[in-house]
């Protein structure tokens, strides 16, 4: 079996396999730092659009290993912040499974010639968008500064999964088509969460 079928079958195995109710805002509240630590990974929304940002950072190589990352989960903790005060953004979980399909895109077209400061707009417009999902949860968890810690280190957590994986996948040239097949996948799962996002509205 060639790499490029054996990509095209590991995404439609991603596809096939992924659950409609595994979505990171289900308005449950947190009790503490260990729902904090769990909620990003049981949320399909959410970790796939942190592991694409650690996957991407990987992708661009240099300084934007680390730049990218940390912008995402500065932009969350700017979003959690204003969704702590109850302000309300339109479409909000529409825009999240959005960065699901625009990160995976990126997997799939990124290179290391990319400017940074596009990338850094578009991470910093998503990490928001996720940050405000879980802020507006925090005042109705039992204990949101512990939960709201989990969270992050959660979120770190994942970012460095993902800069892993791209490393891993970037270096080796026999994987590079496989980790674009990947990307590919993530974008039809964002879909997927989107057109379920829409109509539920």
């Amino acid at each position: 079996m060639n790499r490029n079928r054996a990509g095209l079958i590991l995404a439609a195995s991603m596809l096939a396999g992924f659950p409609a109710a595994a979505y990171a805002h289900t308005g449950q509240a947190g009790v503490g730092f260990v729902s904090g630590l769990l909620h990003p990974v049981f949320g399909l929304d959410h970790f796939l659009a942190m592991l694409s940002v650690g996957i991407v950072s990987a992708q661009l190589g240099g300084k934007r290993v680390f730049t990218v990352p940390a912008t995402f989960v500065l932009a969350m903790i700017v979003g959690a912040v204003i969704g702590v005060h109850g302000t309300q953004w339109p479409l909000s979980e529409a825009g999240i499974a959005v960065s699901v399909v625009v990160l995976g895109i990126a997997i799939a077209t990124v290179t290391d010639h990319v400017r940074s400061w596009p990338v850094m707009l578009v991470v910093a417009f998503f990490g928001s968008l996720h940050g405000h999902a879980h802020g507006l949860e925090l005042p109705r968890s039992v204990d949101p500064v512990y939960y709201a810690a989990g969270f992050v280190t959660s979120t770190a957590a994942i970012h460095l999964l993902g800069v892993g994986i791209g490393h891993l996948f970037t270096t080796r040239a026999a994987f590079v088509s496989l980790l674009r097949h990947m990307g590919s996948g993530m974008a039809g799962m964002g879909l997927m969460i989107l057109l379920d996002a829409l109509a539920s509205k």
